[in-house]
């Protein structure tokens, strides 16, 4: 079953459309569309096969004369009539993806199939898309072998499955694959130990991203200039793999707290307790050198007012 179709930008202006809008009137391009859509969801390889006028006609909403809309769309070739049973015209080529659906769904449940049961359980339980596989794998080795005899002067016997493809349909000069490389493996200087190397390797590859050859090469210079500035290649890859980085940062210097001193330090209670305590000690002789004492003595003796009766 698709989810969506295709509707070409054209289709307003083209010429079936036309047709259609003036034998049955502008609402008929719109069940068109409905048809089209209703088709992709429920008969996503365009054969309405088995189904009545009236049943295209309820799946495109059309709400006219009976089979106004069929016959329309019969004589304008967007429906095709064959021996009583319609098909959308020119589906595979108008909507493939939706074509395709169905087979794309079998596909993916015999792959299931195959991965848990194995091939021939896989065909047993998908029927409908062994036959195409078995149908495309029987194309292959007749055309194989068929190869092979044209090249051989003397008949011979074809090999049973043939491989697919044939070696004599690769092209040649096909690229080759590099071995796989292996940074591990790779030659290192003496300050770097190999089993510290080996686990940032590892967990490069375990995290989806192996390093490459030029990676290794860069690093191994990256982690030199680190080595020069004071950090060693085990605190630059612990802290790598601890971060999960994918490149080697060096670890961020920890900056100390200061400590607290003076009075921007101190709380609202602190500095009252240090006050009074400073007032105590000036008023005992016993005031610090350098102490901060505030002074809240009266610059005059405080007079006593005397009210006559």
């Amino acid at each position: 079953m698709a989810t969506d179709a295709r509707i070409a930008v054209g289709l307003p202006s083209h010429p079936k459309t036309k047709k259609l809008i003036k034998r049955l009137g502008q609402p008929a391009a719109w069940n068109l569309v409905c048809l089209i859509l209703w088709a992709a969801t429920n008969r996503s390889d365009g054969n309405l096969t088995g189904m009545s006028v009236e049943d295209i006609e309820l799946a495109a909403d059309w709400c006219g004369e009976d089979g106004a809309f069929v016959d329309a769309l019969t004589n304008v070739r967007f429906l095709d009539n064959e021996d009583g049973d319609f098909v959308l015209h020119d589906w595979h080529e108008h909507n493939p993806w939706a074509a395709g659906a169905d087979m794309r769904s079998a596909k993916a449940r015999w792959n299931a199939a195959k991965r848990h049961h194995g091939i021939t359980e896989a065909d047993r339980l998908v029927p409908e898309f062994a036959a195409i596989r078995n149908a495309t794998s029987n194309a292959t080795s007749t055309h194989a072998a068929k190869a092979q005899h044209d090249d051989s002067n003397a008949p011979s016997p074809s090999p049973s499955p043939s491989p697919s493809p044939s070696p004599s349909e690769k092209k040649e000069g096909a690229r080759k694959r590099s071995p796989s490389f292996a940074p591990e493996a790779i030659d290192l200087p003496e300050w770097l130990d190999r089993d510290l190397w080996a686990s940032w390797c590892a967990d490069r590859k375990k995290r989806g991203k192996p390093v490459t050859e030029a990676a290794a090469a860069l690093q191994l210079k990256q982690l030199a200039e680190y080595l020069s500035s004071g950090h060693t290649p085990e605190s630059v890859i612990e802290n790598s793999i601890a971060s999960s980085y994918q490149g080697l940062f060096a670890p961020k210097a920890t900056a100390q707290a200061a400590p607290k001193t003076g009075p921007q330090a101190e709380s609202f209670r602190e500095r009252d307790e240090r006050l009074a305590r400073e007032r105590w000690e000036q008023a005992a002789g016993r005031a610090p050198q350098h102490a901060h004492i505030i002074d809240i003595t009266p610059a005059e003796p405080a007079r006593l007012l005397e009210i006559e009766p």
